[in-house]
């Protein structure tokens, strides 16, 4: 079968896509919100607000608070009290506290008057490094509870086995979890995305086209559909991951398919997209990576947001993917019309020939 032309498909995009650009974006973000739409874009935390960090308000008000409360007992004292030259004794005094000898010297002295530490001995050596100092403290720490090097080693081990079983049991968690949620919700609203979409080509459609799957008797099978086709591509991807993208993309039109006819048969739905996407798998790829310079564009502009906002828009700058993201589906919509009308046959739709789509193509 004869590949397509990525501009065409893109201008006639265009062309419908300036009709409801708006509410595209706005069924875009609901259809990402609920898991059925464009999933590449992966929110992160909020945004660190500098100003916050690294600002010392708190910290000092929190010193004086305590510089006032210790100064209670002083005739002399009132709320008005200069308290800078008090700050500022009380910093020196923190700060020489707080040497390495002062921290170590404390440890030892707080372990030899626990119950069974009367015979530890350390001593801190002033020709040594701080750094030294702590080591030379840190061994004889382990020597005096009798916790040698294959202790530690072991210990470490053990502890890395208990992260990583943790950390894969939690992932299949989330993962099994993740895929329901997909399946039951997320796939039913990509579909009903798909919906919105190809009727907005010819019509105005509306936010209840979302959610059409779930109405008209047909969710089970949407599911079903959408379930085992995702199975498959999962299977084939074990085998080296080429043959999943294979799969992925010769499946590539069953949401489309399921969002015109969701009383189709999975398997009727997998071999109708087998069909349309035959001989032209590397051009609906190339459709997909022409994108790329748009993305990073995108990516450039939440730098730019993120710098000189110090984060504040780095949230909000994320809702401009959306117009993006619409016109990829507007595009991939009409590469979507453009295999069907070239593979159409009367099993697979009750579409007059002499239909809007007959007169869009």
């Amino acid at each position: 079968m004869e590949p397509f032309e990525r501009r065409e498909l893109k201008a006639r995009a265009k062309a419908t896509l300036k009709n409801y650009f708006w509410m595209a974006c706005l069924v875009c973000l609901i259809g990402n919100l609920l898991g059925g739409g464009w999933n590449g874009l992966k929110q992160s935390k909020a945004p660190v607000n500098l100003t916050q960090v690294f600002s010392t308000s708190n910290f000092t008000s929190d010193l004086e608070d305590s510089i006032r409360s210790a100064l209670k007992t002083d005739t002399d004292y009132t709320d008005d009290t200069d308290l800078s030259i008090h700050l500022e004794d009380y910093e020196a005094t923190d700060t020489e506290d707080l040497t390495m000898e002062y921290f170590l010297e404390e440890f030892a002295k707080g372990i030899r008057e626990s119950e069974k530490g009367q015979n530890f001995y350390y001593d801190y050596d002033y020709t040594l490094s701080e750094g030294d100092n702590l080591r030379k403290f840190m061994q004889a720490l382990l020597n005096y509870y009798g916790i040698t090097a294959e202790d530690i080693v072991g210990f470490i081990l053990v502890m890395i086995g208990i992260i990583l079983i943790l950390f894969v049991v939690v992932w299949m968690i989330s993962t099994i979890f993740r895929f329901l949620i997909g399946s039951f919700l997320g796939a039913p609203v990509g579909v009903g995305m798909r919906k919105y979409f190809l009727l907005s080509r010819t019509e105005k459609g509306t936010i209840d086209d979302v959610f059409s799957a779930f109405s008209g008797g047909h969710y089970l099978n949407v599911v079903k559909t959408m379930f085992s086709t995702n199975i498959r591509i999962f299977g084939w991807s074990l085998l080296f991951y080429f043959p999943g993208l294979v799969k992925y993309y010769q499946y590539y039109f069953v949401p489309y398919i399921m969002a015109e006819h969701p009383e189709m048969s999975p398997k009727e739905a997998r071999d109708l997209s087998r069909e349309m996407t035959d001989g032209c798998k590397w051009n609906i790829f190339l459709l997909e990576l022409s994108f790329l310079g748009w993305v990073c564009l995108f990516v450039l502009e939440e730098i730019v947001l993120a710098i000189f906002s110090f984060g504040l828009l780095a949230i909000p700058g994320l809702l401009l993917i959306y117009p993006l993201v619409a016109y990829e589906n507007a595009t991939y919509v009409e590469l979507y019309a453009d295999r069907f009308q070239r593979v159409r046959k009367p099993a697979y739709t009750n579409i007059p020939d002499d239909s809007v789509f007959s007169q869009i193509m």
